[in-house]
């Protein structure tokens, strides 16, 4: 009878020890698989943390529109503080008002286009400005600029124009010659170092 009961117990020990194996593989795989989940996350997390963009790359990009800005307003001209006219003193027609029209269009207070009264008429143009205008010089040296950097002279007599007086509010004046008559602007290369005033009379402007 002792026998019997030793056998009957070896069995059943035996019989458990597959189960046992089973559940520890169970328990290994599930442990696994929650520390890849875990590894992934934590990959995951780093690799959006290093692409968000940095203040520093912000302040870049923002410097870069406002370098952008500065540079169209550090160009040194002077658009207001008296009219500009311009006068055709060339043999071509038409192209005191065009011009005066692209000089409104940069920016310039402009007055009604007129016919100058020279004669011969001028193969260069000129600018004249009124010394008696405060705000004239820096006017004129300004259109001289744009246009190529043409001569500027200084009057206080009557200007050469029809009706031999300055238009109201305008203290300078483009005698347009035939070098200039009829081109645009953005065909004419603005001087790199703008132009120099040169006081003379209204006689010497007129020759």
């Amino acid at each position: 009878m002792s026998n019997d009961n030793q056998g009957r117990g070896a069995r059943t020990t035996s019989g458990n020890a597959p189960a046992g194996s089973a559940i520890a593989i169970v328990v290994t795989l599930v442990a696994v698989l929650l520390g890849f989940f875990i590894l992934r996350r934590i990959n995951d997390h780093g690799t959006t943390s290093t692409t968000k963009p940095t203040t520093a790359d912000s302040t870049l990009n923002s410097g870069g529109s406002s370098t952008s800005a500065a540079a169209t307003t550090t160009t040194g001209l002077v658009f207001t503080g008296t009219k500009v006219q311009v006068a055709n003193a060339s043999n071509s027609t038409g192209v005191a008002k065009s011009l005066t029209l692209d000089l409104a269009a940069k920016g310039f207070d402009t007055a009604t286009a007129t016919n100058a009264t020279l004669s011969p008429k001028l193969a260069v143009s000129k600018v004249l400005y009124n010394s008696a205008d405060a705000n004239a010089l820096p006017v004129a040296n300004s259109v001289a600029t744009v246009l190529g950097g043409i001569a500027v002279e200084a009057t206080t007599a009557a200007p050469p124009v029809t009706g031999a007086k300055w238009a109201a509010g305008s203290g300078v004046i483009v005698l347009l010659g035939n070098d200039l008559a009829g081109k645009k602007l953005s065909e004419i290369t603005p001087a790199a170092g703008g132009s120099s005033a040169t006081s003379s009379s209204l006689a010497t402007a007129a020759t």
